[in-house]
C-alpha cells in the first residue's frame, strides 16, 4: 500500500511550486500596493536638454526662463545673463517665484 504522505512533501511537487508561486505573488502584491504614490507629479513632464538645445533656443529668441539652482556664492560667481537663482534647498518655499506657463530650463 502506497502512502500518501508524498504528495504532503515540501520538498517537490506540482502544489509545491504553485503554493510557492503564489505565495510570492502575494508578497509582490502587497510591496507594490503599500509603495508610496508619487506627491504632486508634473503637470509636464521633465526633459534633459543639451547646452546646444538651450543656446538653440536663446538664439530663436524663444521666451526661456532660466533657473540657477546652484548656491548664491556660485551663482555670483557666474550665471547665465537673465538668470534667476532659486537654490534647490529653498524652491519649495519660492514656487511662487516660477512662472508656469514658460519654458523653463533649471541648471
Amino acid at each position: 500500500m502506497r502512502s500518501s504522505l508524498s504528495s504532503l512533501s515540501p520538498i517537490g511537487g506540482e502544489g509545491w511550486v504553485r503554493g510557492r508561486f503564489l505565495a510570492a505573488l502575494l508578497v509582490a502584491t502587497t510591496i507594490l500596493s503599500a509603495a508610496p504614490a508619487p506627491a504632486d507629479d508634473p503637470e509636464v513632464p521633465e526633459k534633459y536638454v543639451s547646452v546646444d538645445e538651450a543656446k538653440a533656443l536663446v538664439d530663436k529668441r524663444q521666451r526661456v526662463v532660466f533657473i540657477d539652482v546652484r548656491e548664491k556664492p556660485q551663482y555670483d560667481d557666474l550665471h547665465i545673463k537673465g538668470a534667476v537663482n532659486i537654490p534647490l534647498d529653498s524652491m519649495r518655499g519660492r514656487l511662487r517665484e516660477i512662472p508656469r506657463r514658460e519654458l523653463l530650463v533649471l541648471y
